[in-house]
């Protein structure tokens, strides 16, 4: 597919573009529709009870209100990393269950020092602590190996959210295959930083379809609250999303005859709707480790496949990522460092790779890569502007 009318392609009714004023969130708040991503979902997990009764507080203000929805795609990623989250919280038992204490008794030598025989006593009274702690301890273990679904967010979630996941049934898989492709070659969000995924590369052009339908259909403008922080939702400052990416907005405007399309997360939606100071510091805290969990599992997962095609690699030698740096400003700078390795595990070249995504009109994307001989000497290069 040619690149050349890619800006025709991303903006096709650029004739409305200065008709259309969005809508804020405060003005929009009170009617518009809330939609769940699957990271936020997950959330709760990582958070205290207290966050979860206000969470649970808000989201049955927006059901009863028939205003909260959660596509079957978002429900779908959700089940599929559910037990991740409950195994996390049982290992991080787990671990402390195992640790070793060292102490300092018996020592023949000091057994007639006053200061001796008091430390034995302080021992003695410790271990008993730590035996009581450590019993304890296996019956919280024992609890949430019972778990079934009656943990307590899943319990939250069957007796709120039954009624709110959207059908999916209608949607047209085999268009959204070529409108994935179209997209990864432009570039155009959502879902193309996720090209490289072994699996579910559909899932957020799946949710963004989803989205549209359901706005469509209700007539009314979205707020859609997730956690996801990658390049193809936001445009970013200081690694920050500041805004939903514009192509995104236009996409919903022109799709809905008009609709306000918003991005926010779970703690701004619980601020909005006046939960406590505590709970949304707590959930912001849940949101922050999320943000940098996920920030390296996208560094670690860095689509090689392709890569290696680009790049020259046969598909037995390993594309071993060294370094990965990011910044932003006027726009989002990437930069890699991979090694070849043979079957060997031997060293053969050096890739340099990078892209840069424009966060301002007209929105530009650049690519391109040097690859390394062991001398220093470049093999190959490439650049591509979109």
């Amino acid at each position: 597919m040619s690149s050349i009318f890619s800006k025709k392609d991303i903006y096709p009714d650029a004739k409305t573009a200065f008709n259309f004023s969005l809508r804020s969130l405060d003005e929009l708040k009170d009617n518009c529709l809330f939609v769940l991503d699957a990271n936020v979902l997950l959330l709760p997990f990582t958070t205290d009870g207290k966050s979860l009764y206000e969470i649970k507080r808000i989201y049955q203000i927006l059901v009863t209100s028939e205003r909260l929805f959660i596509p079957a795609q978002a429900v779908r990623e959700y089940l599929d990393n559910r037990a991740t989250k409950l195994t996390e919280t049982y290992k991080s038992i787990s671990d402390k269950s195992s640790q070793n204490f060292k102490f300092v008794c018996p020592h023949p030598l000091l057994s007639g020092m006053d200061e001796y025989a008091e430390l034995e006593q302080v021992e003695r009274e410790l271990k008993e602590s730590i035996k009581k702690y450590q019993k304890e301890l296996k019956k919280v273990l024992a609890s949430i190996k019972s778990w079934g679904w009656d943990d307590p967010v899943s319990k939250m979630y069957h007796e709120v959210l039954q009624d709110t996941v959207l059908d999916d049934a209608e949607l047209n898989l085999s268009e959204i295959k070529v409108d994935l492709e179209r997209r990864n070659k432009l570039k155009i969000p959502p879902g193309y930083k996720d090209g490289g995924k072994d699996d579910n590369q559909a899932g957020d052009l799946l949710i963004w379809n989803e989205i549209i339908n359901l706005a469509k259909s209700k007539e009314k403008d979205v707020v859609f609250v997730s956690g996801d922080n990658k390049a193809d939702w936001w445009h970013k400052s200081d690694k920050k999303g500041i805004y939903p990416r514009f192509e995104l907005v236009d996409e919903f405007r022109e799709s809905t005859g008009g609709k306000s399309f918003h991005i926010v997360s779970l703690s701004q939606l619980l601020s909005t709707f006046d939960a406590s100071d505590e709970s949304v510091t707590a959930i912001k805290s849940s949101e922050s480790e999320s943000v940098a969990t996920e920030t390296e599992q996208i560094v670690n997962e860095v689509d090689r496949s392709p890569l290696k095609k680009k790049f020259g690699i046969p598909d037995k030698h390993e594309l071993k990522k060294v370094t990965y740096n990011v910044k932003s400003g006027m726009s989002q700078e990437e930069d890699w460092t991979f090694h070849e390795l043979n079957e060997s595990g031997e060293l053969v070249s050096i890739i340099e790779y990078w892209n840069t995504t424009s966060i301002v009109p007209p929105f530009d994307f650049n690519a391109g890569y040097k690859k390394y001989d062991l001398t220093g000497k470049i093999i190959s290069s490439a650049a591509y502007k979109i």
